[in-house]
């Protein structure tokens, strides 16, 4: 899994402990995660929860990792649902965020009537230092490559994405290296 591999070469430890999901869908990815023996909880706005005024219906402390995919980038407020991420983290929980990167999908960003909110990395750290959230990596999440694209090290891939200009229109770069690679993939650690 793309996000284990980006965790181990970023903090050295994968996917474990209690895992929650916040804008779970259809609840694949804490699906995939129950089935490899993670204890995985899923929440979404199908749930009736409104990341932006709602307290999460778990204790203080409960989980060692939260993923929130394509997420941060439709709240017009996003305090509410990042002190619930710090309340329900314990002390040196992970938060891993996908999102748009802004520095990459310009105009194409609004092109999602429901985008209302862009991030780049640096303002994306900043906002989660505002709520104790430590930056440990941002990297490129890339989507729509050759399988074996994601047999390269990721070292590999991150320094491709930073030479490489991946967009699907780019006739320099190769056929296999074409496809979406707008978005990060951010890891950041609850310190206190």
């Amino acid at each position: 899994m793309t996000v284990n591999r980006f965790l181990e070469l970023f903090t050295g430890q994968t996917l474990s402990g209690r895992i929650l999901d916040l804008g779970c869908g259809d609840g694949s990815f804490v699906d995939y995660c129950n089935n490899h023996n993670l204890d995985a909880k899923g929440v979404d706005i199908a749930d009736g929860i409104d990341f932006e005024s709602d307290k999460l219906p778990y204790r203080d402390n409960q989980f060692s990792f939260v993923f929130m995919g394509s997420v941060l980038e439709h709240l017009n407020n996003p305090s509410n649902i990042l002190n619930e991420v710090k309340r329900v983290l314990v002390k040196g929980g992970v938060l891993i965020v996908i999102t748009p990167n802004i520095d990459r999908v310009k105009f194409h960003f609004y092109d999602d009537p429901t985008h209302v909110r862009p991030y780049n990395p640096t303002n994306i750290s900043r906002l989660m230092e505002m709520f104790g959230l430590k930056r440990i990596a941002i990297g490129l999440w890339t989507v729509g490559k050759s399988s074996f694209v994601w047999k390269w090290p990721l070292e590999l891939q991150f320094l491709c994405g930073r030479l490489l200009p991946f967009a699907g229109l780019n006739k320099q770069a190769p056929s296999f290296l074409r496809g979406k690679s707008k978005t990060m993939l951010c890891v950041f650690r609850k310190e206190k």
